[in-house]
């Protein structure tokens, strides 16, 4: 027979243990970071190849660098990060964040814009060209099937962190760092469709889905150059948006 103080201490440490392999269970938070642009290309914008003229070359090369900076640091920090390039794969793929990285072309700007609700994917003419459209043109090429959707819950997600990224991006976009252009922050949810309604916002089911533009080629030539900085600043705002939600 066991004695009862045995039978206590007996229990108590299989409570202790049980508790252990729950809280090293939980998986990490999945981050998705896009490489704006970087092929394989996404069908019915296959044309929409970027900007040039940055310090390494083609928008793609840049976006890949700062990607691959931030999928880096991420894991460091305990985050499951994936990159990915410009054709989202799998198609509806989950996660916490989906980040999009680009930079803008000659007297664009600096800003950071997030999935709002009101209208679907951005249509353009054949493979992107064009005004986007809320409906397609009778020439658009087709899209991937089925789109995801943006929920009023993924855009107070996404507003969040955007508004976080805008004031992290912000703090680095200065004179000393080389920016020479406009920073316009966290753009209007209805003044810049292409951000707004961006399509890889409808080829994940991420709880927040952000694109940022880093800077514009080439006045910001001397910013975009410190891609280690900028990775650095988007992580810091990526991690902290996680930490808030309770996921890290």
């Amino acid at each position: 027979m066991v004695p009862p103080m045995r039978i206590a201490l007996t229990v108590a440490a299989v409570a202790a243990l049980s508790a252990i392999p729950a809280a090293l269970s939980a998986a990490p938070p999945v981050v998705l970071v896009q490489a704006g642009h970087l092929s394989p290309g996404e069908p019915g914008y296959m044309l929409q190849t970027g900007a040039s003229g940055n310090p390494f070359g083609l928008e793609s090369e840049f976006n890949r660098r700062v990607r691959d900076d931030m999928v880096t640091r991420l894991k460091a920090a305990g985050v499951d990060a994936r990159p990915l390039a410009a054709r989202v794969e799998p198609l509806g793929v989950a996660g916490a964040t989906f980040v999009s990285v680009h930079h803008d072309s000659p007297g664009g700007a600096a800003m950071v814009g997030r999935a709002v609700t009101g209208r679907g994917e951005n249509w353009y003419h054949g493979e992107g060209t064009g005004d986007p459209s809320a409906t397609p043109y009778a020439d658009s090429a087709p899209h991937r099937k089925p789109a995801t959707k943006v929920t009023p819950a993924v855009e107070r997600t996404s507003t969040a962190l955007a508004t976080r990224i805008a004031k992290g991006l912000k703090a680095i976009y200065t004179p000393g760092n080389g920016a020479r252009g406009k920073f316009n922050g966290l753009v209007g949810r209805t003044d810049y469709v292409r951000m707004n309604h961006f399509y890889g916002y409808y080829r994940t089911n991420a709880q927040a889905r952000v694109l940022v533009e880093v800077g514009a080629a080439p006045e910001d030539n001397g910013f975009l150059k410190r891609t280690d900085v900028i990775g650095k600043a988007l992580t810091a705002a990526i991690v902290a948006d996680l930490k808030a939600r309770k996921l890290l």
